[in-house]
């Protein structure tokens, strides 16, 4: 804590010293007796609509530097307070809308500056297959809900491990990756969560998974929604990831990035390798737009804690191209395709499982789809949004031997091969309309969803052996011959949501929707209401929360279950004699399956202090129930699935910004969390990487259970035009189990101890350059700078002389940073 707590202080010590405008310095001074103040309202189709949910910007006229940033609400309005007299503009920009200046406008001492910004729509949809995330006159915005949002500027700026939107998640207080870097949200399993390129859903419907990447440079923002009371947002029980993409410009623009290798150490070899190319610009000036980016991923992820520190390794090349057609002043056409072929080779090699026992991981497939937004007038809005996805995954070893289990590694081969192939297709049609009616005004909107899925399946899985420290056989576990699965679904939802201002301080959002599983074919219906108080005024306290009743999309590997190979178990004693019959369980559902679900309620403060200080303490509470798990049953020779699984999360954040102008802004988060569950769930076993051994259930500790994490990132301006992001993660370390030589549970589950806790420090230096004609910005980036352990896998067996030892420690490398200049 002692580094860390220096890094805060040199950080305050720049944010204090660093330059600063008249403005600023004023302020700075203490000359704050007579100010003024500036409202601002943001308007689009020529003023006769009013946007909120617009970031508005208030800038110095004679600099670029930023006095303060807010968004609109619901009237599209933003007030600045205590503004010191002087000469200013404000920029207004939502992704989908033009970004516009103001002309410069003068604040005097004691008055108020009123200006008006109309922005126009101009190639809409900031998304592939777009809705919530595009703005338009009556989108329903998240006045009441928790949102975290990343820019994707943070992909040039930010110390990021890997180059895709999953590597800016981390950033956020509440999300952590687990043992295996899969991304866990609000404390939630990786299939409980949803993924949304605007309105379409990008989850793999087979496994849950979220299944497709994007070129980091097509990234507008990556938002974190935990659950978001409007009814529009469906099919989930912990939160909604949604991703606004960059679309085209009335100006050709060419730009490169990530031109140098990230190296291992000091340049001991190729860590990672991540180039990208983007084209945007007009097809036709003011009305058809183009934005193709592309970019190839090479990230090699060693294994330090086994001999020759052998490598995980990634390679894809993902494409993301846009078309943006403005038809008229109220009518935008949209179109997106994304390809994203992907290998990656050992993807589960840890110091317990070597090159030869991995799988590897390949997939190919497209997303194609559309939105067609119609305003039939300033106050109504039709909008049609239809995607296609198709895609295969191929999961398979060359190593065909028996998968062996002992104390001290694994070996032999992968015991599963998989191979799916899985299309989906999705229309929603929503309708958005605002009106000033009963106490004030209303945003209603009203929408159907209807997604067919379905998928064509292979495994075959070999025979699994489970060894003792003398080599001895323990147990075998054998399995039926070839399976197939093939599997459809259908599901609908209507939804209505009403978000109510009935005055300038208060909002109300209450929401409706009906589900139909497509899986257990069930009819949910999920209720949810929030409000947001304006305490004190100017929007400097804020207080909002709410509750409601989520539901998550039920994978369609659920209804293949049945059709997966029965096991056949056999245990035996030290000397090689069978300890009774061999025991076959064949796969069994125990139903009425019923889809799971979620109660959640929050409650927020938002505080601002001044312009350059922002205070949010937060708590989220979570009950899931109907989750599936499974149970082995050797009396009644079953393999049980059933949806009895139940959970529960708390969690409390505290996070203080502070804005200190246009290159001095940083984040400073605490979150306190505790989540428990029934551990035996479905996805860890039947999902893209499985796990032969299934113990009795048991309700206990999260395997991501994080109990303390301290977060610090941000941006501090050094003289030179240098700039300094820095990420730092102090946080508790994960929950483990013991085992003993029958790889049975000793104890109970999650409470054997935790890996070491993490201590980490990643930050990049950077700055523009000009070369003759040439511009570019370049620097380095360096990555786990303290050299902190911060070991990622623990030896659990308890037969084992290295029982309780951990291993494989993050790796401290080194990248550079060189592209295009911004």
């Amino acid at each position: 804590m002692g580094i860390s707590g220096n890094c805060v202080v040199v950080a305050l010590i720049a944010l204090l010293t660093g330059p600063a405008g008249p403005a600023a310095r004023r302020l700075q001074s203490g000359q704050t007796a007579t100010t003024g103040r500036v409202v601002a309202t943001i308007t689009t189709l020529e003023g006769t609509v009013h946007m909120a949910g617009v970031q508005v910007e208030l800038h110095e006229a004679d600099g670029e530097l930023v006095i303060a940033k807010t968004v609109t609400d619901g009237a599209g309005q933003v007030t600045f307070p205590d503004v010191p007299p002087g000469r200013y503009t404000i920029t207004a920009s939502r992704p989908g809308f033009v970004s516009r200046d103001s002309t410069v406008f003068v604040v005097k001492p004691n008055e108020t500056a009123n200006v008006i910004l109309d922005t126009k729509l101009a190639f809409v949809l900031p998304g592939v297959q777009v809705r919530a995330g595009t703005p338009s006159p009556t989108d329903s915005v998240q006045p009441v809900s928790t949102s975290d949002m990343l820019s994707g500027t943070l992909f040039e700026n930010a110390p990021l491990e890997g180059d895709d939107f999953r590597s800016l998640l981390p950033l956020l207080p509440g999300v952590v990756r687990d043992a295996n870097g899969r991304l866990r949200i609000r404390g939630g399993q990786p299939t409980q969560g949803a993924l949304q390129v605007s309105s379409a859903s990008l989850i793999d419907p087979s496994s849950g998974e979220f299944d497709l990447d994007l070129p980091a440079q097509s990234v507008d923002s990556v938002e974190v929604l935990a659950n978001p009371f409007a009814a529009e947002y469906g099919r989930f029980s912990t939160s909604v990831t949604q991703i606004r993409t960059r679309g085209g410009t009335n100006d050709w623009d060419f730009s490169t990035g990530n031109l140098v290798p990230r190296f291992r150490g000091l340049l001991r070899g190729i860590r990672g390798f991540e180039p990208r190319l983007s084209v945007r610009g007009p097809i036709k000036k003011d009305r058809v737009f183009l934005a193709q980016d592309v970019q190839f991923r090479y990230v090699a992820t060693p294994v330090k804690s086994l001999p020759g520190e052998p490598e995980v390794d990634l390679r894809s090349f993902d494409s993301f191209s846009r078309v943006d057609s403005v038809l008229s002043t109220r009518h935008v056409v949209g179109a997106a395709l994304i390809t994203f072929p992907r290998e990656v080779r050992h993807l589960t090699m840890n110091t317990f499982r070597p090159q030869e026992t991995t799988p590897d991981f390949n997939q190919s497939g497209f997303s194609l789809g559309g939105v067609d937004r119609f305003a039939i007038w300033p106050d109504l809005v039709v909008e049609t949004t239809v995607s296609v996805r198709r895609f295969e995954i191929d999961v398979n070893t060359d190593n065909l031997s028996s998968m062996v289990y002992a104390p001290e590694s694994q070996s032999g081969g992968f015991f599963n091969d998989q191979d799916r192939d899985v299309t989906s297709f999705q229309w929603v049609e929503a309708v958005s309309l605002s009106r000033d009616l009963w106490h004030g005004q209303h945003i209603f909107k009203f929408g159907t969803d209807l997604q067919r899925s379905e998928y064509t399946g292979e495994s075959i899985s070999r025979p699994v052996e489970i060894r003792r420290l003398d080599n001895s056989l323990a147990e075998r576990i054998g399995f039926g011959g070839p399976s197939q699965q093939q599997v459809k679904g259908t599901e609908f939802a209507v939804f209505g949501q009403d978000r109510w201002r009935p005055n300038s301080r208060v909002t109300f959002e209450f929401g409706l929707r009906f589900d139909r599983d497509g899986v257990v074919e069930r009819i949910n219906w999920s209720p949810r209401a929030g409000a947001a108080v304006a305490v004190l005024p100017d929007g400097r306290g804020i207080v909002r929360g709410g509750y409601g009743k989520f539901v998550q999309r039920t994978p369609l590997n659920v209804d293949a279950f049945a059709s997966f190979e029965p096991r056949v178990v056999s245990r035996y004693g030290p000397d090689g004699t069978p300890l009774g019959a061999p025991v076959t369980l064949t796969n069994r559902v125990d139903g009425p399956l019923h889809t799971p679900e979620a109660y959640v309620g929050n409650v927020e403060w938002d505080q601002r202090f001044g312009r350059r200080l922002l205070l949010k303490l937060a708590f989220l509470g979570r009950k899931g129930s109907h989750e599936y798990i499974l149970s082995p049953d050797a009396a009644a020779g079953a393999f049980r699935l059933s949806s009895s699984g139940a959970s529960r999360y708390r969690e409390m954040e505290t996070t203080v910004r502070w804005l200190g102008g246009e290159r001095r802004d940083l984040t400073v988060s605490y979150v306190w969390a505790r989540g428990t569950a029934d551990l035996n769930n479905y996805d860890q076993f039947y999902g893209n990487f499985r796990n032969p051994i299934v113990r009795a259930n048991e309700h206990n500790l999260t395997p991501t259970d994080v109990r303390h994490r301290l977060l610090l990132r941000g941006m501090i301006g050094l003289p030179g035009k240098w700039e300094f992001a820095p990420v730092l993660e102090l946080r508790s370390g994960f929950p483990w189990s013991a085992v003993d030589e029958f790889q049975d549970f000793v104890g109970a589950r999650s409470r054997a101890g935790r890996l070491p806790a993490v201590s980490t420090l990643d930050f990049a230096i950077a700055r523009p350059w000009q070369f003759r004609k040439y511009r570019f910005r370049a620097g380095l980036k360096v990555f786990n700078a303290l050299g902190a352990s911060a070991e990622r896998d623990i030896q659990t067996n308890t037969t084992s002389p290295f029982y309780g030892t951990a291993f494989n420690p993050v790796e401290r490398s080194i990248g550079f940073v060189f592209g295009s200049a911004r």
